[in-house]
């Protein structure tokens, strides 16, 4: 970029990971619930995203005059459409986004402390974008009943994926049994959750529905089977590559 701006690079996340969080729930509203004010709250909610990483180098290291201004940009940009979705769609998509405001404090805070990587912060983390679907597909005009159910729905998925891969990853450290142990009790209760949840609000919606419950039940079998921990960064991959797998399932159970 200029010199008005920093590189590129530096204002991308590096966690790759925080981008299938923000994109599962990103396209699966839009998808759901297609609109204008949606896609400009979908972009608002994009250049929210990128301005995470200039915000915690501007608050964390000396003032970069570069990182400030890509701070200033991207906020910017997020609250004029965020503002353009509010006219076009009326302000009932602001109750979802205020419901999480204490979730996205808590995540902020904490990776601004440089203790992001704890589950209880980064289910708030996850439980935050799941709030951004519900926001989305409100913005299309959603009923509260279908907004709450994709909320849940997405939260749950989020948060059994995340359980699984910290307990993969705790084993590939070679963790001791007692704290893989504590890692597996989440695993358990958030991919039963799931299944309880899409078993209730999902399955009885014909075939379709049939076939996202039962993808749970393959999520909940593959993080029970003991098998050896991939790579990081294949894990990584390959957990997208199932996100994005579970987005055009979820999409066409609900539709």
């Amino acid at each position: 970029m200029s010199r008005i701006l920093p590189p590129w690079r530096t204002l991308l996340p590096v966690e790759h990971g925080s981008w299938f969080m923000l994109g599962f729930p990103l396209v699966l509203g839009l998808l759901l619930r297609p609109s204008w004010g949606g896609g400009c709250l979908g972009l608002g909610a994009l250049a929210a995203f990128l301005a995470r990483t200039p915000l915690r180098k501007v608050l964390r290291g000396p003032r970069d005059p570069a990182q400030l201004r890509a701070l200033l940009l991207e906020g910017s940009l997020a609250g004029i459409l965020g503002m353009a979705a509010l006219s076009i769609s009326g302000p009932r998509f602001l109750i979802p986004l205020a419901c999480a405001t204490p979730l996205v404090l808590v995540a902020l805070r904490a990776d601004l402390q440089r203790a992001a990587r704890s589950l209880p912060v980064e289910l708030a983390a996850q439980a935050a974008f799941a709030a951004l679907a519900a926001a989305l597909v409100v913005a299309g005009g959603a009923s509260s009943a279908e907004t709450f159910r994709i909320w849940l729905l997405v939260a749950l998925t989020g948060g059994a994926n995340l359980a699984h891969v910290r307990h993969l990853l705790g084993r590939a450290h070679g963790l001791p049994p007692k704290e893989l142990g504590r890692r597996r009790l989440p695993v358990h209760l958030l991919h039963a959750g799931l299944l309880a949840a899409s078993a209730l609000f999902v399955a009885p919606s014909g075939w379709a529905g049939l076939m996202w419950t039962g993808w749970t039940g393959v999520l909940y079998l593959r993080a029970i089977v003991a098998s050896a921990p991939p790579p990081a960064r294949v894990l990584g991959w390959r957990e997208g590559g199932l996100s994005a797998v579970g987005v055009l399932l979820l999409w066409g159970a609900l539709l």
